[in-house]
């Protein structure tokens, strides 16, 4: 089914789609785990403000802390900064165009930070708070348009990067603020994945609502980026499943986050 709204109503989710996503108080907010969540144009995070699938809802900590000009098949420039001492790092897909995989990390202590280390020895980051205790994960994914993602996730929602520019920076909602996707914190959405739906691997919000006890029907936003995915937009919703039980995939997928083979995340250090 669909639901959207925008995130001024509402970071990961009521815009043109019926996954969720959020917005609400984190900076970055995020959407719902899983698939088959309406993702909002919502605002906020994890503290909430409802919306589905959110196109921008949120707004991202801090700004991109370094910045090269450009990627190239090259890679992008190696940088003289360092990954902070106790970060957690962890194998991403190629986030700068050269064809080699990269790292994610995520800072430890009160700064926390989400960051890329690129093959070629770029270092860049971006801050980010969250409203949920629990520690976030991040993942990162190159998708069939050719954007390169970062999916942060803190617990009520998911927040959107994309790498542009060898610098990490919040992907905007046509609201004009961090799209985010709900975790089912407010309703809009319950999990975030990625599926080729014919031009490579495209990025979904995913709802699973209950019916009964036991049955789930499970909705999927199509998300469309544009500007290298600076800028992400709801798309079609599609139903997927209906009266599924709990252990159906589509209804277990659809309250994870995921994006293709990058099921790998980063979780930061407590």
């Amino acid at each position: 089914m669909t639901r959207t709204r925008t995130i001024s109503t509402a970071l990961a989710l009521v815009a043109t789609i019926s996954l969720a996503a959020c917005g609400g108080g984190e900076d970055p907010t995020t959407s719902p785990t899983g698939t088959g969540a309406a993702p909002t144009e919502g605002t906020g995070g994890d503290e909430g403000t409802s919306s589905s699938p959110t196109e921008g809802s949120g707004t991202g900590s801090g700004e991109a802390t370094t910045g090269q000009s450009s990627a190239t098949r090259d890679g992008c420039p190696a940088t003289d900064d360092q990954v902070p001492h106790g970060a957690a790092t962890g194998q991403s897909a190629d986030l700068d165009g050269d064809g080699q995989p990269d790292e994610l990390w995520l800072s430890a202590g009160t700064d926390r930070e989400v960051g890329v280390r690129t093959a070629s020895g770029a270092v860049f980051s971006v801050g980010f708070s969250a409203g949920a205790p629990q520690a976030a994960t991040a993942l990162g994914q190159r998708l069939g348009d050719g954007s390169a993602i970062v999916l942060l996730n803190t617990g009520r929602s998911v927040s959107l990067y994309a790498v542009v520019g060898c610098a990490l920076v919040p992907t905007m909602n046509p609201a004009g603020d961090q799209y985010t996707f709900d975790l089912g914190f407010t309703g809009y959405g319950t999990g975030v994945s990625c599926v080729d739906l014919g031009d490579g691997l495209q990025l979904v919000g995913l709802l699973a609502e209950t019916e009964s006890a036991d049955s789930f029907d499970v909705t999927r936003t199509a998300i469309t980026l544009s500007d290298d995915g600076t800028s992400a937009a709801n798309g079609d919703t599609v139903t997927v499943a209906s009266d599924a039980g709990a252990d159906d995939p589509a209804v277990v997928s659809a309250q994870e986050v995921s994006c293709g083979d990058a099921t790998a995340q980063v979780t930061e250090p407590q």
